[in-house]
């Protein structure tokens, strides 16, 4: 078994959970994620969150037998009762790769180019410039 790799940090504010995620992900990292993040959630009453927002700035890449793990994790977050996800800054691949994820899920999933075009569509969120 491989160590766990990938970094993130995350700040859950209900009804929304922020996300910054970087460097290269393996299989390990992407469910140490998610069990962190789960662990956390399990803390609040169910569907406390509605709303994601990820910033993909310093992402690079995620491994093949990764992809399984994010793509369970990802569509389980529509049942917990999330309502949209935003990616700030995706790069292409990431953002090809979670267009396949995400396709037929039925969740509301925005790209944005930067932090700024983020928060000139949703200026109450300016405040996430600070953390993210």
């Amino acid at each position: 078994m491989f160590g766990a790799h990938g970094n993130w940090q995350y700040s859950i504010e209900p009804p929304m959970i922020y996300i910054k995620i970087s460097g290269c992900f393996n299989r390990e990292g992407v469910i140490a994620f998610t069990k962190e993040v789960f662990d956390d959630l399990a803390k609040l009453p169910p569907n406390s969150i509605e709303h994601a927002v990820i910033n993909l700035a310093d992402f690079e890449l995620v491994t093949a037998d990764s992809l399984e793990v994010a793509q369970a994790y990802f569509h389980g977050v529509k049942a917990r009762g999330y309502k949209q996800v935003d990616y700030i800054q995706p790069n292409l691949i990431a953002q090809s790769l979670l267009e396949n994820i995400w396709r037929e899920s039925g969740m509301d999933v925005r790209y944005h180019a930067s932090l700024q075009q983020y928060t000139q569509q949703y200026p109450e969120h300016i405040y996430v410039k600070n953390w993210l």
